[in-house]
C-alpha cells in the first residue's frame, strides 16, 4: 500500500438505503481520523445524498442512479467517472459486479470490498478484481466487517457510533410545528422502504390508540410525503386526534434529525428513521420483523428489539440478501407482534427517560 502521506483521494461507494448509509457513517469518520488530509468522496443515490451534505468528514458527494449503469456501456460510463476522479483507494460497501469492474477499469490502485455470506458465482469471479475482500461471516455486524476490511489500509482502531447532522433552519421549523404541545413525544414511523417490514395502517391505529389510553403523551407520525394519506387515516381513526401530530412529508433528511431529537421515544420497524434515532441516542423500539439483527441493528443503550425469533423463517432478510415479499404469504413475523408486548417495552423505556419523568 502507498504511504499515508501520498494518499490524497479516497472513494467510498454506498448506494444502499437510508438506514444502511447511516450505519456506514463510522467509516467516513474513521477514514478521516487516519487520513486527515485526504479528499474523501462518497458515491450515493439521490434518496440518501442529503444525509451527507452536512457531514464534516465527507468532502465530495457524487450522486448516481445504479440503474443507469447497467450492461457493458454502463460499466464503461461508471469506470470513466471513477477514472476522472484519480482515486488512490476505492471502497465498495455494496459488493457488486458493477463496482468490482468499474473500480478496476477506473485504474484505482487499491480496491476494497467485502465478500457477502450470500453471493453467487458471478460476483465471486468478479471479486478477484478487488485488491482485498473481507469475508462477512454469520453473526457479525456488517459494520464490523467493514472495519476489518479497513485494516488493509492501516485503520486499526474504530468506534461504531453513527452520525447524522441537522440543518440550521431545522430547529425553528420543528419548534413551530411542536409549539402547541409540552407533553412527552413518542414518534412512530408510518412506513418502510421495504413493505415486507411494515406494521401496516391498521396495526399502527391500534398502537396509537393503546399508547394514548395508557400514557399522557402526544404521538408524532413520521414519514415522507408518500406516507401522508396513511398518516391522515391513522389520525382520523383515533379518538384522540388532538394528541396526534402528523409530520409526514414536512421534513427532508437534513431537517429530520431536529425533530427526532425532540422525542422521548421512537417506535419503528427496521428502517432508516430507526437508525437515525439510534444515531441521536433516542430511546427506541425496533420491531425487527424479518430482519437479521446479527447483521445490523440499533446499538444504543436504550434500544429495545422486538422480534419473533421462534418462527422458523426468521430472519429471512439479510444485509446482502433482501426479500421484498413473504415467501409463506402471512408476514407472521409482523402480524404476530402483540400490542401488549410493545406497550410493555414502551413502559420500560419511558420510565427511564428524564423527558418523561
Amino acid at each position: 500500500m502507498k504511504r499515508k502521506e501520498i494518499i490524497s483521494k479516497i472513494l467510498v461507494i454506498q448506494t444502499a438505503k437510508i438506514g444502511d448509509l447511516i450505519c456506514s457513517t463510522p467509516i467516513f469518520r474513521e477514514i478521516k481520523k487516519t487520513f486527515p488530509n485526504v479528499k474523501l468522496s462518497v458515491i450515493v443515490t439521490p434518496t440518501t445524498k442529503e444525509l451527507l451534505e452536512l457531514n464534516p468528514h465527507v468532502d465530495e458527494i457524487i450522486v448516481i442512479k445504479p440503474q443507469d449503469y447497467k450492461g457493458f456501456l454502463g460499466k464503461i460510463k461508471l469506470s470513466r467517472l471513477i477514472y476522472n476522479g484519480k482515486y488512490d483507494i476505492g471502497i465498495a460497501l455494496n459488493p457488486s459486479v458493477l463496482y468490482a469492474i468499474s473500480l478496476f477499469w477506473g485504474l484505482v490502485q487499491i480496491r476494497l470490498s467485502v465478500m457477502p455470506n450470500f453471493s453467487g458465482f458471478t460476483f465471486k469471479l468478479a471479486s478477484k478484481l478487488f485488491t482485498y475482500v473481507e469475508p462477512h461471516i454469520l453473526g457479525q455486524l456488517v459494520i464490523e466487517t467493514y472495519m476489518k476490511m479497513l485494516k488493509f489500509i492501516g485503520i486499526d482502531k474504530y468506534e461504531l457510533n453513527k452520525e447524522v447532522y441537522k440543518s440550521e433552519e431545522a430547529e425553528m421549523k420543528v419548534k413551530k410545528i411542536l409549539s402547541e404541545t409540552d407533553k412527552p413525544l413518542i414518534g412512530i414511523a408510518v412506513s418502510s422502504g421495504n413493505k415486507l417490514k411494515e406494521l401496516g395502517v391498521d396495526k399502527i391505529i391500534d398502537l396509537v390508540n393503546k399508547l394514548l389510553e395508557n400514557f399522557d403523551i402526544h404521538i408524532v407520525l413520521i414519514g415522507n410525503s408518500q406516507d401522508r394519506n396513511n398518516a391522515e387515516i391513522i389520525k382520523s381513526s383515533s379518538n384522540h386526534k388532538d394528541k396526534i401530530i402528523n409530520t409526514t412529508g414536512l421534513f427532508n433528511l437534513k431537517e429530520l434529525p431536529a425533530l427526532i431529537e425532540k422525542l422521548s421515544l421512537f417506535i419503528g420497524v427496521d428502517t432508516g428513521i430507526t437508525y437515525m434515532a439510534d444515531a441521536l441516542n433516542i430511546p427506541l423500539i425496533n420491531i425487527a420483523g424479518p430482519s437479521n439483527m446479527e447483521d445490523q441493528r440499533p446499538l444504543g443503550k436504550n434500544a429495545l428489539i422486538i422480534q419473533k425469533k421462534e418462527l422458523p423463517c426468521v430472519p429471512c432478510s439479510h444485509i446482502f440478501r433482501v426479500p421484498y415479499n413473504c415467501k409463506i404469504n402471512n408476514r407472521a413475523c409482523i402480524e404476530m407482534i402483540k400490542l401488549e408486548d410493545i406497550v410493555e417495552e414502551v413502559t420500560k423505556l419511558l420510565t427511564l427517560n428524564p423527558k418523561f419523568i
